[in-house]
């Protein structure tokens, strides 16, 4: 087994539950601004939300939009959709009250605690996200994980995006570590693995939606649970 120095580690949904964090953050947010005025219920608002939420965000990890056109379209778009009048300004005021409640979530993904003990006495410690700045930091601080790193590189550090491999050459710079000895670790296949893969650093993917990969290059390691770092580290 190789003998990594240094681990790489996505925050949002590999450390960080962002998903039910915001979930909660959003969910209050929308019975605030009495969003029930033009969505059935806030499923029914998150469902179209969501939807292209992502969609953005893969634009945006390509480089193809900026984070203030991400942030304003996210936020417009389902306005848009029921037909609410001045929908861009509406949704300013949606996530200028999210920013506020965004980075005050506490919860982390199953087993993210467990495998960080293990794993700090053991290695250095870096995230890598393409996260935003004015976040990360907080969201790290909230949960209570900050303490486990050496360091943060975010994709706004040098304005390109994983999976870019400049960012991950940037991250092995910050380091001072060759790629030999590092390992990524994410649960986005295309953003933190192939971007990894180009670059010729190992990869673990945590695989928790049980991805079907079909012809994409495989990973150095897959796991469905953070505790299964220990069986490779």
């Amino acid at each position: 087994m190789k003998r990594y120095t240094t681990l790489f580690i996505d925050l949002d949904n590999t450390l960080y539950d962002f998903s039910g964090n915001s979930r909660e953050a959003y969910c209050a947010v929308y019975a605030l601004l009495g969003y029930g005025r033009w969505f059935d219920s806030f499923e029914h608002y998150f469902t179209i939300y969501e939807g292209y939420n992502q969609q953005l965000w893969a634009l945006y990890a390509e480089g193809k939009i900026t984070k203030e056109h991400l942030n304003a379209e996210r936020y417009a778009h389902p306005l848009r959709v029921a037909g609410v009048p001045d929908a861009d300004a509406v949704g300013a005021r949606f996530w200028a009250e999210a920013m506020q409640r965004l980075p005050l979530g506490r919860r982390l993904v199953p087993y993210a605690r467990e495998a960080l003990e293990y794993l700090r006495p053991r290695y250095r410690l870096y995230v890598l996200s393409n996260g935003f700045t004015e976040l990360q930091a907080r969201k790290m601080q909230s949960a209570g994980i900050d303490h486990y790193f050496d360091g943060v590189v975010l994709s706004e550090d040098i304005g390109v995006n994983k999976p870019d491999p400049a960012i991950f050459e940037y991250a092995l710079r910050v380091a001072g570590v060759s790629k030999a000895e590092t390992l990524m670790i994410g649960d986005n296949f295309e953003v933190d693995i192939e971007g990894a893969q180009q670059v010729g650093i190992d990869q673990v993917f945590y695989n928790v939606g049980r991805l079907a990969l079909g012809d994409k290059r495989p990973p150095t390691y897959t796991i469905e649970s953070l505790l299964e770092l220990k069986d490779i580290l």
